[in-house]
């Protein structure tokens, strides 16, 4: 048994849960990273007013962005937004973004292995459209 380590925010749900902590848990740390990286975003920075700080969760908020309003430029890091081109970075950012949502499963069993996630992102493997990340202890809207 293991006390709690971790940056809040980083870290993967069965911390809090207190369930079994595998290699999965630092999956899920390393896709809010990944995630952090192409948003230019932290996970506790709210991103715009419209958006009440108990409802603001990054992963949430990128998903909604990329899988159902299919705006991937407005998660964009800022500093790079400007170079973005869709017709030859989309690929490369989708892949990110993708691999980012599957890190983020709330469930250990639904990550990819950090072997896995290499090969995503280097484009070795198909990746399918993930499921909606959520706050564990929050309902799913």
């Amino acid at each position: 048994m293991s006390r709690i380590r971790g940056t809040r925010g980083y870290m993967a749900p069965e911390w809090v849960k207190m369930d079994p902590i595998t290699s999965k848990a630092d999956v899920f740390s390393f896709g809010m990273v990944l995630l952090e990286i192409v948003s230019g975003v932290r996970n506790f920075e709210i991103q715009g007013s419209e958006i009440d700080s108990e409802d603001w969760y990054l992963p949430r908020w990128a998903f909604n962005k990329v899988f159902k309003e299919m705006k991937v430029e407005d998660i964009l890091d800022g500093r790079i937004k400007q170079s973005y081109d869709s017709r030859a970075h989309f690929e490369m950012v989708n892949r990110m973004v993708k691999t980012a949502m599957w890190c983020l499963q709330d469930r250990p069993e639904m990550r990819p292995s950090m072997g896995k996630v290499a090969k995503m992102l280097e484009g070795k493997v198909e990746i399918e459209e993930p499921k909606k990340p959520t706050i564990f202890f929050l309902s799913d809207d």
